[in-house]
């Protein structure tokens, strides 16, 4: 995916979430890892990203297509890309099956026996299709964040988003998660997430960008620079999350 960030500007009161981020990423880029410290506007990043969050200033183009501002534009650009968040956004009131079948019918207006077939398909691939009448509550966390993986994925998203999608998990079920995530890095499925997790980000990523403070403080290739970082704030942080 090719990406053109200018001057992209985002502020909640007086904290500057997003700093006048300027970015430029070429068409090689499958799959790109937002890291760095907690409230340094990752998350902030990946939803503008998405189209989740207007701009205050700036433009993002993703593959030549700039990012809508309008509300009806923005609502077609949503709809292209799939979502995974910290937490699993299950309905507590539905089944695993009806918890993807619901926004294939309702957002991207699929005919109800063909929703049901593909949540079943994608279900399946996941592992998950002997957890089909459960609800969330009766699943784990691993479990819950797999169903909400697999809702992002039904309708075949051109960007899969996912904002730090294992920090809720517990080691054992952080890894499944991981292990599913980079199969679709495997697939071919392009993606954007911001984590911790700085070992699947160096093994997964093809480029990496560390936002601090609002502000890209470094980006590159991910072996470049996990190996090789140029700025101090960056070998410091990666001297720490990296010690153990």
């Amino acid at each position: 995916m090719s990406i053109e960030i200018r001057g992209l500007t985002k502020h909640y009161g007086a904290t500057r979430a997003a700093d006048g981020i300027d970015l430029a990423l070429d068409d090689s880029v499958k799959v790109f890892a937002l890291i760095g410290p907690s409230g340094g506007g990752k998350s902030t990043l990946l939803r503008l990203l998405g189209g989740l969050e207007k701009p205050d200033a700036g433009t993002i183009r993703i593959d030549g297509a700039e990012v809508p501002q309008d509300e009806e534009a923005l609502r077609l650009w949503r709809r292209k890309n799939g979502f995974l968040f910290q937490s699993f956004n299950l309905f507590p009131h539905l089944t695993a099956l009806e918890n993807i079948i619901l926004p294939l019918v309702q957002v991207h207006g699929w005919k109800r026996d063909e929703a049901h077939g593909r949540a079943r398909e994608i279900v399946a691939r996941f592992g998950m299709d002997a957890h089909l009448e459960k609800h969330p509550a009766q699943l784990s966390g691993g479990q819950q964040q797999r169903i909400a993986l697999a809702r992002a994925m039904a309708h075949e998203p051109a960007l899969l988003l996912l904002d730090e999608p294992t920090s809720a998990l517990d080691p054992e079920m952080k890894a499944e998660v991981l292990d599913l995530i980079e199969e679709l890095c495997q697939g071919g499925q392009r993606i954007i997430l911001s984590t911790h997790e700085m070992g699947f980000a160096r093994g997964s990523a093809d480029a990496v960008v560390f936002i601090g403070a609002g502000r890209v403080v470094e980006s590159g290739a991910a072996t470049a620079l996990f190996d090789q970082p140029q700025s101090a704030p960056v070998k410091a942080f990666l001297s720490k999350v990296m010690k153990w």
